[in-house]
């Protein structure tokens, strides 16, 4: 009983050690591909927003995706026209987006010490 349970112990962390990593890469990679793409790749297209689809009505998120873009391609007039807001959202995305992947950074330590041990 006990071999079993620390085998599924044992298992649990690999997933956990590779579930990690999997977060960093991601964490890593999709900033890069925003800044591979070019600025106007998500101008085109039907709009998704609940909001604008069911009622008719722009959100304050409206153009916020677009803004974006805009803002992390330096195209700072369109990003205002898009959405005004993006100028304190996109900053503080990258605070979160910083802090998610520090947390993730220690626990990728923290499993790899395990599997040493």
């Amino acid at each position: 009983m006990f071999a079993f349970e620390t085998a599924s112990i044992l298992s649990n962390m690999k997933f956990r050690y590779y579930f990690t990593i999997t977060k960093l890469a991601f964490i890593i990679i999709t900033p890069i591909v925003l800044l591979i793409l070019p600025a106007n790749f998500f101008d085109s297209g039907e709009s998704i927003c609940l909001s604008k689809v069911l009622f008719n009505m722009e959100c304050y998120a409206c153009g916020m995706t677009r803004a974006c873009m805009h803002l992390i391609h330096l195209q700072f007039e369109e990003a205002y026209a898009y959405n005004m807001l993006c100028f304190i959202v996109l900053p503080l995305l990258g605070v979160i987006w910083v802090q998610w992947f520090l947390k993730e950074w220690k626990r990728y330590k923290f499993y790899s010490r395990q599997a040493e041990a």
